[in-house]
């Protein structure tokens, strides 16, 4: 079930409530230290508090290597007595929503869920029951590997652990609320994928796993493994798909994988050439797309056998020239048509964008894209939606944000009619 829409407050330098609703294609800007990582992250923070045997809210340990010192970094200005909330809506057969604060308590070091909101579909739409959670005495050593199941409007949906975990709720107003031993079905994110903008330099030659590689990992760190895997095993059906991507990057080139003795080897080729270039050898640009690239083919195999999947993507357009930066745009539209994938996008490529608002204005459905700027004054960030309307014009953009090209223009005419020149 694909994530919708997250929510946050107090939340490290958020302070004020935030909504994010998701589109297909999810765009987040904003000038540096403004706050973009935190909100980009945030989803991969909620997922730790489901699905876990943790004794605490969230289960911070499963952050690396992003992780953060304690939960008083999660609070906002890090007050060791505060409280922060986070929550989310999920898409799917069966939608549900859920809102979690979490209470840290200094003198036991300690944190607590004290307030939970669920909403769970009904007739009417998403009903929402309030959990009263409260009273450190509720505490128990067992209560991470119950489940809970919510009766509303004849639905029984399951939620599989205790949601943020933290304490045994007490009932309050809701139809019934009773431990579960049964957690076969349940409630889900769904898959959440982070790559990292810091992405692995590729080796030269790399082992072909013994077994079906894990996934491309937080750093690109298995795409090598994945491809040796499809070379050997698959008749290479996933770098075909690369391949047909591959041009708009690096015009004229392929890649292979070659098996070298008991090692394979990931090299570019050329069509009527013998040259095979490492790609240890080639430009560092290449190999930091290729774990994209390579992502985006095996959702497209995969098809309606993947669970639909939330890609949180840190600066796609790390060491690209600009014209790859289209080219990326172009990617993440045709693989969310093609897929149920959702793409959640960190980026300062204005590039990127004018290519996502040259789609809407060619037809694409403008809800295909969500266009998010995340600013910061005196210490407090704010995002903020940008509409795009179907001629692909930006509604309400912030002023001067993407305007130094036009002043470094303008102040270059200025120089060179001083000179006496001509402005080119």
């Amino acid at each position: 079930m694909p994530l919708r829409k997250i929510v946050l407050g107090n939340y490290r330098c958020f302070r004020d409530r935030q909504e994010i609703e998701l589109a297909p294609v999810t765009v987040v800007l904003g000038k540096n230290n403004s706050g973009k990582s935190v909100l980009t992250r945030a989803p991969l923070v909620i997922s730790t508090g489901l699905d876990t045997m943790s004794t605490a809210p969230l289960d911070l340990d499963r952050l690396e290597p992003q992780q953060v010192d304690g939960f008083a970094d999660l609070v906002f200005e890090q007050s060791p007595i505060g409280k922060f909330f986070l929550g989310f809506e999920v898409d799917g057969p069966l939608p549900f929503s859920m809102e979690a604060t979490v209470q840290l308590v200094i003198e036991d070091r300690t944190a607590f869920v004290s307030a939970l909101r669920v909403g769970l579909a009904g007739q009417g739409g998403l009903m929402e029951h309030e959990f009263v959670l409260s009273g450190q005495s509720t505490l128990t050593n067992d209560f991470a590997r119950l489940s809970y199941q919510i009766q509303a409007s004849g639905q029984t949906p399951v939620i599989r652990t205790v949601p943020f975990a933290g304490l045994l709720p007490r009932p309050a107003g809701i139809p019934e609320l009773r431990p579960l031993t049964d957690r076969r079905d349940g409630l889900s994110l769904g898959p959440i994928r982070f790559l990292s903008a810091y992405r692995d330099r590729p080796g030269r030659q790399h082992r072909l796993p013994l077994g079906v590689p894990r996934g491309i990992g937080e750093q690109g760190q298995g795409t090598l493994a994945i491809l040796a895997h499809d070379q050997a095993r698959n008749g290479g059906e996933l770098l075909a798909r690369v391949n047909e991507r591959l041009p708009a990057i690096v015009p004229g080139w392929r890649i292979e994988e070659i098996e070298v003795g008991s090692l394979w080897s990931t090299v570019l080729t050329r069509s009527g050439s013998s040259v095979q270039v490492n790609l240890a050898d080639a430009g560092t640009g290449l190999s930091q797309v290729l774990p994209i690239l390579v992502q985006c083919a095996m959702d497209e195999v995969q098809g309606e056998e993947m669970q639909p999947a939330l890609q949180i993507i840190e600066e796609p357009e790390m060491h690209l020239h600009p014209g790859a930066h289209a080219a990326l745009a172009d990617l993440y539209l045709n693989t969310a048509r093609a897929t149920q994938t959702r793409f959640l996008i960190e980026t300062h490529s204005e590039t990127l964008l004018l290519r996502l608002r040259r789609h809407i204005a060619e037809g694409c459905p403008p809800e295909m894209v969500a266009v998010y700027v995340v600013e910061q004054h005196g210490g407090v960030s704010e995002v903020r939606r940008v509409g795009i309307d179907r001629l692909g014009n930006l509604e309400d953009w912030p002023e001067g944000y993407f305007s130094q090209d036009y002043h470094e223009v303008r102040a270059l005419a200025a120089a060179q009619l001083r000179q006496g020149g001509y402005a080119s």
